[in-house]
């Protein structure tokens, strides 16, 4: 069966300006809060490597930035999880006086099946920034008692089982 290739895009508010918005997706100590453990070079052409802490069973990703706009605009072309693109739109307000609009656009070649899986991942991911932001980084060791939950109200959402 080939895969299908998918395109999937989340648009989200983030009560913080771009900056530390784009802080969280570059620095490895950051992404570690909320993402996967990460071994990163910020720059066009750097390493964007990722072991998931939430599956033993998911291979480490791979990936190289393809396109490095501080703090606009992250996209990571990966060898198992396809092409993820962040783009940071400045808001009027926050807490700071300025918010962040993050869209995240992720381009796949998955079977059918597993679409909903991914935006699970996703939204979850997603979910997870916000929280780091919030000063509450993921607790990985809990994280099936923590945020398993949300996962799987977001896979119900999108069709998954």
């Amino acid at each position: 069966m080939t895969p299908d290739r998918v395109e999937l895009e989340f648009v989200r508010p983030f009560d913080f300006p771009p900056a530390i918005v784009f802080d969280a997706l570059v620095d490895p100590d950051l992404i570690g809060g909320w993402l996967a453990h990460a071994v990163v070079e910020p720059r066009v052409g750097g390493s964007y490597d990722l072991v998931w802490l939430t599956s033993s069973s998911f291979p480490p990703t791979h990936g190289t930035i393809t396109l490095f706009d501080e703090p606009h605009a992250l996209s990571v072309e990966s060898d198992n999880r396809g092409r993820f693109q962040f783009l940071l739109e400045p808001s009027p307000g926050g807490t700071r006086g300025t918010s962040t609009l993050l869209t995240t656009r992720v381009g796949v070649s998955i079977d059918s099946a597993f679409v909903p899986r991914a935006a699970a991942d996703w939204q979850s991911s997603l979910d997870q920034l916000d929280a780091l932001l919030r000063g509450h980084p993921v607790d990985w060791d809990h994280w099936d008692r923590d945020r398993s939950g949300a996962w799987r109200e977001y896979l119900g959402a999108a069709g998954g089982r």
